[in-house]
């Protein structure tokens, strides 16, 4: 697998669970087979696999909590809203409907896309933006059976608009419990997920309007129209679910 990087060392050393480390340009399907594998393992062991790709930033975060003496086991027993409520609150304060004066038309917001949808096939944050091939990845068997959970024992978040650990926690069982849905990788400002299959056509407008509340950066900044029904498009069609805070 190749030497290991100071910064991968670093963030298996800070998580202290059992990890694998992939060097950089490892076949993506041979880090998405282990993955999987794992998964598999992971069900008799009690434990949950993330892919992690080393991330500077993330190690720093890492380092920040523990100086700060992060539990995520504290936690998940602080956070107390359910994830659909969590939502329903981010969705009412990022489109406005808590101010009187905001000036947004929900019907053009919606909009009526008619373009391509675009499939999310691959784990994109498993790949290194700058050269194209695989980056180097971690893959960490945190200690719990509850997918949702993954993302308090590997934490990142809770600034600017990305939602803290507990939060993303709450969310991610409530998507768990309606969807499938589990994370798969993270890193210090992304989270993807897959689900058992695409939502379909019917629930694809409400699940975009959640991917929106949890992330504005999904219409914002990840679309071409600037509508949810663009996400609502992608949703629709893809078993992978990618979120980005800029």
């Amino acid at each position: 697998m190749g030497e290991m990087s100071e910064t991968a060392k670093s963030i298996v050393r800070k998580l202290g669970y059992p990890c694998r480390v992939f060097a950089e340009k490892t076949p993506y399907e041979d880090i998405v087979n282990a993955y999987h594998a794992a998964v598999e393992r992971g069900k008799k062991e009690g434990f949950t696999p993330v892919l992690v790709p080393v991330d500077d930033t993330l190690e720093d975060f890492l380092g920040y909590l523990a100086d700060d003496g992060y539990s995520a086991e504290n936690v998940l027993k602080e956070e107390t809203r359910s994830g659909k409520e969590i939502l329903q609150e981010r969705f009412a304060e990022y489109s406005g409907q808590n101010e009187e004066d905001f000036d947004m038309d929900m019907d053009e917001f919606i909009g009526e896309y008619d373009g391509e949808p675009d499939e999310m096939a691959d784990f994109s944050s498993l790949y290194d933006y700058n050269t194209g091939e695989t980056a180097e990845v971690i893959l960490v068997e945190a200690p719990t059976k509850n997918p949702w959970e993954a993302v308090a024992y590997i934490p990142f978040g809770g600034w600017n608009e990305c939602p803290d650990p507990g939060e993303m926690a709450a969310i991610c069982k409530y998507w768990y419990e309606e969807y499938g849905a589990v994370p798969v990788t993270i890193s210090s400002d992304v989270l993807e997920m897959s689900v058992p299959a695409p939502v379909g056509e019917a629930r694809a407008l409400e699940a975009a309007k959640e991917h929106y509340a949890f992330t504005p950066d999904r219409v914002d900044q990840g679309t071409q129209t600037g509508t949810l029904s663009e996400v609502a498009a992608s949703v629709a069609v893809s078993k992978i679910w990618f979120f980005w805070w800029d």
